[in-house]
């Protein structure tokens, strides 16, 4: 007699072989053996990874280290910052942003291929974008300048190699060519590494312990700049012009005058306006005036004066204190007897960065500029004036928007690697620990500005450190690797102890971790809630993180090829992941930015993409409202801005959740067309149901065919193919194209991967079966959206679960299926009762839980007998 034991999720990930025994653990019941291009979705399934569409080449592609970084232009620009080798160039939306266009007029057919780019300035070297010219081999390629004469250009692919364009055809219209816009850069491949950068509005500033801090600004999509910050007040000092009072007497002045720019930023005293053997206006009536030129960008001024002395001319070096302000225009102050505030002095000048005084990293705190970390003071931070972030000046005394300077004091070396503002303060991330930087009031909520006077380092854990990598902030907590880089911690504020506490989060998974090391990671949090990390072997881990439902959930991602960086950066409402990666294509290494598809299945298995490195066929999205009068069966497709014409027939429209084809040319709006697949957007009235108009942008239409192009990056590899979501035997790239058996419209090809989730030990709880035999003659697996699966005892037993491989009707694509698949095992006894699962077709799953019948034997014999 079988019993039924479910496992309910598989949200605490791949768990380390370690804990294989561990069956007292809570999350032993939901971990994985294996989780192999699978990742935990925050709702507890464990989902495929979608696949990683191919961006184009890194410019450098001699084997040097290349990283991508975040950029935030606004709420609705963001790029990636593809820096290499002293270069930068930078991506938006899936694609290289581009300069200035010029017409291609000709293209030859010769080997290598050239092309005529009109009144072009471009040089040898660069890489330009094509496109529009009718010449399928050359359109929508990123190719490089290997020769210039006039306005002829010699082609080779970006790896160097030439372009053959023996056997293409003749354009059929004036293309346009566009540069890869590209800036130089500061920066060796050596100093990547250790880059850290903060920004503020369009402005990034990039602290390295080699270099000067440097701000890289965009004011325009193609209008980028690196600039050394200048530290200092940036407005000019007031130079004395003439000065007056009433001769005859034996008393001396002296004054100084710092001009006020709009962001109260002072200025650097004046040169010392000296007043001798003039009337002591404290005795006798009188006054005594000063004048200097005027500043420009000044709104006022201030003047100081020195105490005024009966004895000789006042010393060099005496003290001056505050007597008054003059607003602009006005350059001249009358002293009538003013006595000096010296609680209120000129600012003293200090740059904590001269020499070669680099930090290693900054941010932004408190209205201030925070540096920390240079290699000549580790353990040293600075903080700018409030508001005015170049500005390091002081005052005598002290005042408290003074600059701050502090170390950190402990029983050991605590180098400053990062920094980040939080709400009891400011986290000091070190390779001893973190220390928390605030007024010293204590407390979450603290709110009390830290000023030179207050400001109060506190040390929170001495937890291993952290390393160079940038810490994660979500929501209140701090994810951080530790200093020697194989232990990710989380740092969270317990307000009971009233400091930063944390743990190891990688100890359940800590396999991944043994001989190795994290190199870089990004945090998309939308869709799935998953940080992602390149190792240093090239491998990919992903860690889903939801801290209010206790989910830390690893697992373990690889593709034909090695991540070597990776970021995230928001593209409308969802995270994109970027990554670079070293692929072997013809016997070269070569590195190429992809970047990780959505997993939104909006047209069911016709939306998948699930191979690596791949493209999909174009979709063209018109400029205008689409309407249907039916929602199954024949109906009429209406547009709002003229886009049918007679050759539309035969296209295949994607509106909705729909699939049309159309079928007849009625009008430039109106056509006929077929739903092959019914749209779900729709309204159920009374009577038949109403399809939801489709606004621009959110449909599309494609023309069915056999050849598609833009392969050129995988050129004799094999790869996996969909095709209006019907998985196509792998094919190998021949001249940059494949060809299919018959037309589709919606076609997706690249590298494929193989996805594998294995269960833990079969437990059943308290008394274990540990060490029984046992034999799992079915299974249940419950699934969502889910095609392809195999399963069985071990993976050299897998075979496919009909349910998720049904029968179809010929040319029809196989449904994602949502459901309970019941699956026969081969009854044989082991001591394990393991389930293997592996998907290899190009197609998604996503595993909400398994449920075995599980057959309990004796504990004699040897493992490995057959059911009777």
């Amino acid at each position: 007699m079988s019993d039924n034991v479910m496992q309910h999720s598989f949200s605490a990930g791949e768990l380390a072989p370690s804990l294989l025994s561990r069956t007292d653990l809570q999350k032993y019941r939901s971990g994985a053996a294996t989780m192999r291009n699978f990742f935990v979705d925050y709702r507890s399934g464990a989902s495929t990874r979608p696949g990683f569409e191919f961006i184009g080449y890194t410019a450098d592609q001699s084997g040097n280290k290349v990283r991508l970084i975040p950029y935030q232009l606004s709420a609705e620009a963001t790029f990636v910052i593809e820096f290499g080798w002293g270069y930068c160039r930078f991506i938006t939306n899936g694609g290289y942003v581009l300069d200035n266009a010029f017409s291609v007029v000709a293209v030859t057919n010769t080997s290598p291929v050239q092309i005529t780019a009109t009144g072009h300035n471009y040089s040898v070297g660069q890489t330009i974008f094509v496109t529009g010219t009718g010449v399928p081999q050359l359109d929508g390629r990123y190719l490089n300048i290997s020769n210039v004469v006039g306005d002829v250009l010699t082609l080779s692919d970006p790896t160097g190699i030439p372009v053959s364009g023996s056997g293409w055809p003749a354009p059929t219209a004036t293309g346009t060519s566009q540069r890869v816009y590209t800036i130089g850069s500061p920066y060796t491949a050596a100093d990547l590494p250790l880059l850290k950068f903060f920004q503020l509005g369009n402005v990034m500033t990039i602290c390295h312990p080699a270099h000067p801090q440097t701000t890289l600004t965009a004011t325009a999509y193609n209008n980028w700049a690196f600039a050394t910050l200048t530290f200092g007040t940036s407005i000019g000092t007031p130079v004395p012009y003439t000065l007056g009072a009433t001769a005859g007497g034996t008393s001396h002045f002296a004054y100084v005058v710092t001009a006020i720019d709009k962001d109260n930023q002072e200025s650097l005293p004046s040169a010392v306006f000296y007043l001798d053997n003039v009337v002591n206006i404290s005795a006798t009536a009188g006054s005594l005036y000063i004048i200097w030129y005027p500043v420009t960008g000044a709104v006022s001024y201030n003047v100081y004066k020195a105490e005024a002395s009966f004895a000789g001319p006042i010393p060099v070096g005496a003290a001056f204190g505050y007597v008054g302000s003059v607003d602009a225009p006005g350059q001249m102050f009358t002293d009538s007897n003013i006595q000096p505030d010296f609680s209120q002095t000129p600012p003293k000048v200090f740059n904590p960065f001269a020499g070669t005084n680099y930090p290693g990293c900054g941010c932004y705190f408190q209205q201030r500029a925070y540096y920390a970390g240079s290699y000549s003071f580790p353990t040293t931070f600075w903080a700018s004036q409030p508001g005015v972030y170049t500005n390091f000046n002081s005052s005598d005394p002290i005042i408290d928007s003074d600059s701050i300077q502090g170390t950190l004091v402990s029983l050991q070396i605590n180098a400053i690697k990062n920094m980040l503002p939080m709400p009891g303060g400011l986290i000091l991330l070190t390779t001893a620990g973190a220390w928390q930087l605030s007024s010293g009031s204590g407390g979450m909520a603290t709110t009390a500005a830290v000023t030179p006077t207050n400001a109060t380092a506190t040390p929170q854990a001495y937890q291993g450190g952290a390393n160079d990598m940038p810490p994660i902030v979500i929501n209140y907590d701090i994810l951080y690797v530790q200093s020697k880089g194989s232990i990710v911690r989380d740092l969270t504020f317990n307000i009971y102890a009233n400091i930063y506490t944390g743990a190891d989060i990688s100890i359940m998974s800590n396999h991944f971790f043994f001989d190795h090391t994290l190199t870089e990671w990004g945090w998309a949090e939308e869709h799935y809630k998953v940080v992602w990390c390149v190792r240093d072997d090239g491998i990919l881990l992903a860690l889903t993180y939801l801290k209010e439902q206790d989910m830390v959930a690893w697992s373990r991602h690889d593709t034909l090829g090695l991540f070597k960086s990776v970021c995230a950066v928001r593209e409308s409402d969802h995270d994109a992941v970027y990554v670079v990666v070293q692929r072997q294509i013809g016997g070269r290494n070569v590195q190429m930015v992809e970047r990780l598809a959505q997993r939104m299945f909006t047209y069911g298995s016709d939306s998948v993409f699930c191979v690596d490195a791949g493209v999909r066929s174009p979709q063209y999205y018109p400029s205008a409202k689409l309407t249907a009068t039916n929602c199954t069966g024949p109906t009429q497709l209406i547009v709002d801005s003229p886009q049918w014409q007679p050759s539309s027939v035969g296209w295949v429209v994607r509106a909705g959740g729909g699939i049309a084809n159309i079928t007849g040319y009625i009008s430039s709006t109106v056509v006929n067309a077929t739903w092959i697949q019914d749209p779900y957007l729709i309204v159920k009235e009374q009577g038949a149901p109403i399809f939801v108009p489709q606004i621009s942008g959110k449909w599309s239409t494609a023309k069915p065919a056999t050849v598609f192009y833009g392969l050129d990056h995988l050129e004799g590899q094999t790869v996996s193919v969909v095709a209006d979501g019907i998985v196509q035997a792998p094919m190998v790239v021949q001249n940059g194209k494949i060809t299919l058996a018959y037309p589709a419209s919606n076609v997706s090809a690249g590298l494929g991967y193989v996805c594998q989730l294995q269960t833990m030990y079969l437990d059943t709880g308290e008394p274990t079966i540990q060490g029984k035999r046992k034999t799992i003659p079915a299974v249940t697996i419950r699934a969502r959206e889910t095609r392809g699966v195999k399963a069985g005892r071990t993976w050299d037993r897998v075979t496919p679960v009909k349910q998720f491989n049904p029968s179809i009707q010929l040319g029809r694509p196989i449904p994602l299926m949502t459901t309970d698949a019941f699956f026969n095992l081969d009854p044989y006894y082991d001591p394990y009762g393991q389930l293997c699962m592996q998907v290899d077709d190009p197609v998604p799953a996503t595993i909400l839980g398994i449920i075995p019948e599980v057959v309990i034997g004796d504990t004699s014999g040897s493992p490995g007998k057959t059911a009777k």
